[in-house]
């Protein structure tokens, strides 16, 4: 009976989450798992509803894996874990994904109530082990004839329902009892399935949820009222955005001459690009103090010094995101816009109809000095001659990490996905790198450093397209696991691993220096050769831009993964990025 009633439990679990959208599945090997393993390989071979399967050894860099599948793939992902610390390793990607909205589905087997909280292997107490980091939670009891397949589906059907509406992960904890093996009872299995045989006969979910239906792009939220001044001096933050948005952006920034500033993972143009730099220069710094309107598009900015201006300037602000979420850190009075991703655009065009209507001045007059076009093309083109400027005190004579990322764009083909770790890597792109033409994925959520090569393999295993992945050194060795996941890499991939033997992005911290090494940087003195060999990876190691320009080159036209290590002094990136600051903080006024 115990048998039988198990995996029908854990079949019908998973035949359901496929009817709700699931397409991938990752897997991490455990006995009391069995249930939902046998179930999500039946599931792959589902003649109309087929999932994919994705296996890996270490449960966190799983998570991370469906983390990147649900990025890319804008659909929920199913991860089975078994017990234990198995389930606690999800939590840095369940972390992430609560604050940038991916939809995880964390389905833990468990032991059952008998055998928890007395000493039994491998046990520990999985109800609430995500706490508020999870949208949803389901305990479900043990298997049990009492218990009507019927409320297995309205239960899980509930869950989804709350996650689609909300994004983010939830938790399915799967009790089970033994034993998993052996023989199942057809006669019984029928009998189990009869109540809901019209459910199995039929392609859809039990239960079908609906969201709330938009009949026009007004109800979508366009703030009741427009700046009064006709005149209006704006700038336009964009973070975060749903890929494609670029056209609507640029109508809208054009409508208002605005200055745009965007960050790396907006997929848009910056009108004045490397602010993080000339936001330190006091003249530029005060002519972006005159914007009278700054329009946000979406949240989780890299910029340090952009987020200072935002908490400092006295600017009407706008805040348009996904979500209803707070994505303001200064908790400034905002007008904040929640559009559904699907309606970006036409959000964006409604609102440049509304300001060209608005705003709009006869085409034969002269903008007087004070105009916001005057305004735009004086803070931009001097900024652009403050970065030629910086650039071109870069040496061109070293593989800095300053001037790789200086370089980077006019090294890569022109389809191509970028993954971009945290610390100094996203750092210095923001800088130096124009990489609007390209998707770009990023964790900036918890902005971790976890888990990186796993999530970016999710994100190329949904695309099929080439990739870039640049990350630090100590990322890499954060998530050595997961070079695993690239042995079975299903396009070209170059992964840039910028070895400063540490932790550079705290080289800029007011430490004393012995205690920044020993405590902040934590130097290794390890390189990246013999660990590409461990996981059956090609391996180059580039120490010039031409060997560089060389090395991408052969990685995007080759199958499978390389690693690409590029070694800097270390302290070097730090030095470089301080001289720039105060360079900028040195020009007059």
């Amino acid at each position: 009976m115990s048998l039988t009633l198990t995996h029908i439990w854990a079949e019908t679990l998973i035949d359901e989450l496929s009817r709700l959208g699931v397409k991938h599945i990752c897997v991490a090997p455990g006995s009391r798992s069995t249930p939902l393993t046998l179930a999500a390989v039946k599931q792959s071979q589902h003649s109309q509803r087929p999932i994919t399967l994705h296996r890996h050894f270490d449960e966190r860099g799983l998570g991370y894996l469906a983390l990147g599948l649900a990025k890319a793939g804008h659909a929920p992902v199913a991860v089975i874990v078994t017990s234990g610390t198995a389930v606690a390793n999800c939590l840095p990607a369940v972390v992430e994904s609560g604050l940038t909205g991916e939809p995880l589905i964390i389905l833990s087997a468990d032991r059952p109530f008998e055998l928890v909280d007395c000493g039994a292997n491998q046990a520990i107490v999985q109800r609430n082990l995500f706490s508020s980091h999870v949208i949803a939670q389901l305990d479900l009891p043990t298997p049990d004839a009492g218990m009507p397949l019927h409320a297995l589906l309205t239960k899980v059907d509930q869950v989804l329902a709350h996650q689609a509406a909300g994004g983010g992960s939830v938790h399915i904890n799967c009790p089970f009892r033994e034993p998993f093996y052996g023989e199942r009872d057809a006669a019984l299995e029928a009998e189990i399935r009869a109540p809901i045989a019209n459910w199995y006969q039929s392609e859809q979910s039990y239960m079908r949820h609906h969201g709330r239906f938009s009949a026009s792009i007004e109800r979508d939220g366009l703030p009741p009222r427009l700046p009064s001044d006709r005149a209006v001096k704006t700038v336009i933050v964009a973070g975060a955005l749903p890929h494609g948005l670029s056209a609507s952006v640029n109508r809208l920034a054009e409508a208002l001459n605005a200055v745009v500033l965007a960050d790396p993972q907006s997929g848009i143009t910056s009108t004045a690009p490397g602010y993080d730099l000339w936001l330190n220069h006091p003249n530029l710094q005060a002519q972006l103090y005159q914007a009278q309107w700054v329009i946000q598009l979406g949240g989780r900015l890299v910029s340090k010094r952009l987020g200072q201006w935002l908490a400092q300037t006295s600017a009407q602000y706008w805040l348009v995101t996904d979500q209803a979420q707070p994505l303001d850190p200064h908790h400034r009075a905002v007008e904040q816009c929640v559009v559904h991703t699907r309606h970006w655009s036409s959000w964006l065009d409604a609102l440049t109809d509304q300001v060209s209507a608005s705003f709009s001045v006869p085409e034969d007059l002269t903008p007087p000095a004070n105009s916001p076009f005057v305004w735009q093309q004086t803070l931009t083109n001097e900024a652009k001659v403050q970065m030629e400027r910086a650039a071109d005190s870069l040496s061109p004579s070293s593989l800095s990490e300053h001037r790789l990322f200086q370089k980077l764009s006019s090294m890569l083909p022109e389809h191509l996905d970028i993954f971009i770790g945290n610390s100094l890597a996203i750092r210095l792109a923001d800088i130096w790198s124009q990489l609007d033409r390209y998707p770009v994925f990023v964790n900036r959520g918890a902005s971790g450093i976890d888990g990186l090569f796993a999530c970016a393999a999710g994100v190329q295993r949904c695309r099929h397209q080439p990739m870039l992945v640049v990350l630090g050194d100590t990322s890499a060795l954060y998530d050595l696991n997961s070079l695993a996941l690239w042995r079975a890499s299903p396009a070209p991939a170059a992964i840039l691993i910028l070895n400063n033997n540490g932790g550079g992005i705290f080289d800029s911290l007011p430490v004393e220096p012995q205690l920044c090494d020993a405590y902040y940087r934590m130097p290794h003195g390890l390189g990246f050769e013999h660990i590409a060999a461990q996981f059956s990876l090609n391996y180059q190691q580039p120490t010039s831009e031409s060997d560089l320009a060389a090395a991408l080159a052969q990685a995007f036209s080759t199958p499978g993964a390389d690693v690409i290590e590029v070694v800097t002094p270390a302290g070097e990136a730090g030095k470089i990025l301080t001289e720039q600051l105060a360079n900028m903080a040195a020009q007059e006024g």
